[in-house]
Formats: structure tokens, sequence, C-alpha cells
């Protein structure tokens, strides 16, 4: 069944795989953006990372001649403490396992940062966090048996990095932490709905049919805007591969060859 692109009203845009490649600018990215802007689309750039703040992000985008502004920017930082300032009490407290990006977010919603050895968090927070540790694991694994709520950034359990090589992400100290208690998390970024409903909040309270996600991944892109929804676009600029894409049990909308596929898909062009 074909879908009308017209009654669209934003975009969620994964970022590595369809924006960029490493440090490298996809062919087209900047141009498929302005575009859309001009047909009056909201739109939000999604990462899982949650390391990075929207400033920093935004900067790197700039440092690839792609102009974007941090409040364009969504990362699974931004939507985890989201989350867990909706359902927090006043007053309540986090503690962070996670690097600037997730503490920024925190901050500001509002939030108060309990550092080791303050009073017992409401909350715990976990994201990727490369100077983890077993004093941290410690403090987390404390606060959560002593009654905190845990909640991850995302599920990710390797991060891709330079030279196509990985390291353990977010989901590896996430499974660390969930060992020593226990206790399941509730996980916030892709594929999971909390980072898509709280992009909806932030494109203007869109609902989920005006909304298309275009990711590079079947398993987080495709299957997370599915769970919210909203309209999918697979491109192939990235992970996957067409024939990983024709097998894959769950189908997008729409797949394109990048980002410049779909403003022809769109009729932009």
């Amino acid at each position: 069944m074909s879908v009308d692109w017209s009654g669209l009203r934003g975009l969620l845009i994964d970022l590595d795989g369809v924006v960029y490649t490493g440090r490298e600018p996809i062919p087209g990215a900047a141009a498929f953006l302005a575009k859309a802007r001009r047909h009056g689309l909201n739109l939000l750039l999604v990462t899982n990372n949650s390391t990075a703040s929207p400033e920093s992000v935004a900067e790197r985008l700039h440092g690839m001649h792609i102009g974007v502004l941090p409040r364009e920017i969504l990362t699974s930082a931004q939507a985890a403490a989201a989350y867990v300032r909706a359902h927090a009490t006043a007053g309540a407290s986090v503690r962070i396992i996670g690097e600037a990006g997730l503490r920024q977010a925190v901050a500001e919603v509002g939030l108060t940062v309990a550092d080791a050895g303050e009073i017992t968090p409401g909350w715990v927070i976990a994201g990727l966090d490369r100077d983890f540790d077993y004093a941290k694991l410690t403090c987390a694994t404390r606060a959560i048996l002593a009654g905190a709520r845990f909640v991850a950034t995302n599920a990710d359990a390797l991060l891709p990095v330079e030279g196509g090589q990985v390291i353990p992400g977010a989901g590896s100290i996430v499974a660390a932490i969930q060992t020593a208690t226990a206790v399941v998390p509730i996980v916030v970024g892709k594929p999971e709905r909390g980072l898509f409903e709280h992009g909806l909040h932030r494109l203007g309270d869109l609902r989920p049919e005006q909304v298309a996600m275009i990711g590079d991944r079947v398993d987080t892109d495709v299957v997370g805007g599915q769970r919210a929804g909203l309209h999918t676009i697979l491109v192939l600029s990235g992970v996957t591969s067409a024939a990983e894409a024709a097998a894959a049990s769950s189908q997008p909308d729409a797949i394109s060859p990048d980002l410049a596929g779909v403003a022809r898909l769109f009729h932009w062009d």
C-alpha cells in the first residue's frame, strides 16, 4: 500500500549512516534538510548517543557544512531526562552513569544530580560512560537496591567508531547494572517508544501519522518508528544493504538509496 507523503508535517532523521558516515557528509544530505525546511516540515536529527550535547552535535555537523541548530538535535540523553522529569516527584534527584551530554540534559530539565556519597537518589539514569568503573557500578547498584528507579538512555551493546572498529556501548554498561540489581531498566532510546514520543512532542505535538522516521537500520529506526506509529523510510547509505532490506521481517513504508532519493520520493525535485 502506497503512502500519501503529502500529509507529513515532521521528520525524525537518524544521523550516522543517513546524514554522515564517520567524518564525511553523505552527498545530498545538507540539500535535503534545506528542502525539508522550505516545504514547511519540522525536523529533528536523532541519535542514541547520550555522550554529546546538542550543541556539540550541531558543531560537528557545521564542520561538514551541514547547517543545523542545536534545537534540531534530539539525543537519547534528552529523551531520558524528559522521561524522568515527567514521572518524577518534585525535587527528585538523579544519579548519573554517563558523560557530559547526559549530565547537561538532566540539569536542563531542572532535576538535581546526586553525586556519589550524597543522599540516595530517586532515580538512576545510565548511558554510555567511557570512565565506567567498579565504583560507579557499586553506586548505581546500591541506589537501585535502595529503591531508585532505573532508566537507560539506550540498550546498544556496541558503538561503531572510526576505522571500522567498535567499542562497548551503553547497553553493555546497562547490562552490568541490571545483572547486579536484577532490575530491568526502562529503556528510552531507539527502538523503544520513549525517544519517538518525545520527538513528536518536540516537533510540535504532532500525531504519529504526520511524521516519518528516516534511518539506515531496520532493528532500531524502522522497528522503533513502527512501534510509535510513525511512517518509516529506510535508506541504504548506511549499514543495511538492499538484500538485507528485502529480507527484513519488518518492512518500512519505503526504501531509498539516500536522502536525495527521499527528496525524489516526496516529489521535491
